[in-house]
């Protein structure tokens, strides 16, 4: 059992490793989202998420991941990201 809780114990890390990610990410979504109000440019930028797409399918091959599932993955952070930025005021 205690090889399991140490495979357990660096899934954690790795979790709280994506969440603090994450969380950078989102402030970074909060700067482009102010930049984009400022400029008086829209929130969705659907040739940046086509360039997404193909960028993500690229590294879900290179790193052996699903790409249905860095699809999905993604498909609910840009969401949030769009979100974000159209609550800025």
């Amino acid at each position: 059992m205690q090889e399991l809780e140490q495979f357990r114990s660096i899934i954690d890390d790795i979790d709280s490793k994506l969440l603090h990610l994450l969380a950078k990410r989102q402030e970074v979504v909060k700067q482009v989202g102010e930049f984009k109000l400022k400029q008086n440019i829209p929130v969705l930028d659907t040739a940046r998420e086509e360039y997404l797409y193909k960028y993500h399918q690229e590294l879900s091959a290179k790193y052996n991941l699903s790409f249905d599932f860095i699809q999905d993955l993604f498909a609910m952070i840009m969401e949030y990201s769009r979100k974000t930025q159209r609550e800025i005021k």
